[in-house]
């Protein structure tokens, strides 16, 4: 199905826009459910217990069923290579590596996820892979083979025919025990390491990214987090871009909005109770056009598709509040000193661009900065908004970079809950290479131990201390 632009540019000429009426797929069938659905009974994210759900929005906070504020500092897990499991569970059992975790005071785990997982499900009607198969099927056998022996072994209640979403489960239910929120990421259609332009991953419709399995995987991953209270939240999807491989995609604020509304209508059908984090555009550090309820057809978009006529048309505005899910959004931006049209070199400049490009739909004040820049518009509404992805590698050098330091301090001021890139010092599979290190992980190779005590104990404790994040109880 082509995206949302051809459908706008024909029909747009009411002020705001919606993408409610694309149809959302139906439900498997009873009888094809997965193994984790048809055993455990229909709940809600409710309790009456931690983490007191359902959550919402009120103003710039998330709060939970009682009122109170939560905050979250956390650690993004990745589970979106080619073997669609959670990374290091071979080096040790994903008790201790939730352990770890709650040992710095993280309360939050974003875990990246493939729709191609949803995807498999329906492929083989209603089964999903077993950890084996999916070890063999990426790795080849022999190390796949090797690889699910040792999964076993350190999480000894699994076996070969255990599936990636019961997988996923356990480590849900053990994280509720710690306290921990679980948080899943649509970080990509077809399983692989992100991000790139040409990845096919990259925009609506890409070649690896078809919208309409897209929202099937959403509504799909909504029902499996009502077995989970600490699952309070989900993404819509992660760091949208420009595709260099299709040239017809339209990729500019309309398309991006209608498709989203379409996304959050899905998670929101499958599961009121759950909060939606919506992303925004150029590897998701602009919101601009949405949190300042720009005109979205002249809304200023890097390398946006142009619509040559908008000036010409009615005006299109994206109005949260017209929404059923407008109590349950959270904006989400990251950054990275790579950006490619983000000036890092300093702390000012940097307030001044996360204030434009979304910030400013928490209240705050303009930055000072913003008379250097020029452009820094109210909102339109005030709304939550997290920082979701930063990262930097695990070394001292962490003391002295610019950025990071910017985004701590910039946390900590403003009550900015996060998420750091990322937890894998290894991962089993990556961009075709097995038992690739990452020295931006916070564990180390083995996943026994950290990438750096030093920084763990002297950098990401205090501040995660800082935040007075919200916890068991």
């Amino acid at each position: 199905m082509r995206s949302l632009a051809p459908l706008s540019f024909l029909a747009l000429s009411a002020t705001t826009i919606s993408a409610s009426w694309l149809p959302i797929d139906s439900t498997l069938h009873r009888n094809l459910e997965p193994r984790w659905q048809k055993n455990v009974p229909r709940t809600e994210n409710s309790t009456g217990g931690w983490p007191y759900g359902p959550f919402k929005t009120k103003g710039r906070d998330v709060v939970n069923s009682r009122g109170e504020v939560v905050t979250w500092a956390g650690v993004n897990w990745p589970m979106s290579g080619e073997t669609m499991v959670p990374e290091g569970l071979e080096w040790t059992s994903a008790e201790q590596i939730l352990d770890d975790v709650a040992s710095v005071g993280f309360n939050y785990i974003r875990m990246g996820y493939a729709i191609q997982m949803v995807d498999e499900i329906y492929t083989r009607n209603g089964d999903d892979i077993p950890l084996e198969v999916a070890m063999i099927t990426a790795l080849g056998y022999e190390n796949g083979t090797k690889v699910t022996k040792e999964i076993i072994s350190k999480n000894p209640t699994w076996t070969e025919q255990t599936t990636r979403f019961e997988i996923w489960s356990d480590i849900a239910s053990l994280a509720q025990k710690k306290g921990i929120f679980i948080h899943p990421d649509v970080h990509v259609g077809k399983a692989q390491w992100c991000c790139s332009h040409t990845d096919g991953n990259a925009w609506f419709d890409d070649v690896n990214f078809n919208a309409t399995h897209w929202r099937r995987g959403l509504s799909y991953v909504a029902k499996w987090a009502k077995n989970h209270p600490n699952v309070v939240s989900m993404s819509l999807r992660n760091e949208l871009r420009e595709s260099w491989n299709r040239t017809d995609l339209y990729y500019n604020w309309v398309t991006f909005v209608g498709n989203m509304s379409a996304g959050a209508d899905a998670i929101h059908e499958a599961n009121p109770d759950l909060l939606i984090t919506w992303s925004g555009l150029q590897y998701d550090e602009d919101l601009s056009a949405v949190t300042t309820k720009k005109n979205l057809l002249t809304a200023p978009c890097y390398k946006c598709t142009a619509i040559r006529d908008a000036a010409r048309r009615e005006p299109v505005y994206f109005d949260l509040d017209a929404h059923p899910w407008a109590d349950k959004i959270i904006w989400e931006l990251h950054l990275y000193p790579m950006s490619e049209d983000i000036d890092v070199g300093t702390c000012e400049i940097v307030e001044a661009g996360l204030y434009r490009n979304g910030f400013n739909a928490l209240g705050i004040d303009p930055p000072p900065a913003c008379n250097i820049t020029g452009d820094c518009p109210p909102p339109q509404r005030i709304t939550p908004v997290i920082f979701s992805e930063f990262g930097h590698a695990q070394n001292p050098t962490l003391y002295n970079d610019t950025l990071q330091n910017c985004v701590k301090e910039y946390t900590k001021r403003n009550g900015v809950s996060w998420m750091v890139w990322g937890l894998a010092g290894s991962y089993r599979i990556r961009s075709g290479g097995q038992g690739v290190y990452d020295t931006w992980g916070l564990t180390n190779y083995e996943w026994n131990g950290w990438n750096s005590p030093e920084t763990i104990e002297g950098y990401w404790k205090p501040w995660v201390e800082a935040m007075n994040v919200t916890k068991l109880s």
